[in-house]
């Protein structure tokens, strides 16, 4: 599990474990983001298996699974909603955490400039210059 902070509020990872669940708790995390679909892979882990450790540690969990490349504004409008209204900090998670990373980067622009935008992702180590061409 990486904790690849974008923002404080923000922090996103790749695929977590049941594992990971209570270190995500100690470590203050109040929400948990899914944003990945089930069965993208062979031998995922399922979103039930993580929403049932996150709700079994009394944390609050949102599952909003998208597909990389096929990010819509109703995709970003979504998760706009989600973030503004989940209890912070949050921790957010797919395959890479790269479309974890792009819904916050696209529900940002036009309340930071992209330079900001790009320059705080590219910190956590997703280089997402191609979403503002």
């Amino acid at each position: 599990m990486m904790l690849n902070k974008i923002i404080d509020d923000y922090i996103v990872s790749d695929q977590i474990t049941e594992e990971d669940i209570e270190k995500l708790k100690q470590a203050g995390f109040k929400t948990i983001f899914c944003n990945r679909p089930d069965n993208e892979e062979d031998n995922q882990i399922s979103v039930k298996s993580i929403k049932d450790k996150v709700t079994e540690n009394g944390l609050n969990f949102i599952h909003q699974p998208v597909i990389g490349g096929q990010i819509s504004q109703n995709d970003v409008d979504e998760f706009s909603d989600h973030y503004d209204a989940a209890e912070k900090p949050i921790f957010a998670y797919c395959r890479t955490g790269t479309r974890s990373s792009m819904l916050w980067a696209l529900s940002e622009s036009g309340k930071r400039s992209v330079d900001e935008i790009l320059s705080l992702t590219t910190a956590a180590g997703y280089n997402l210059s191609n979403l503002f061409r």
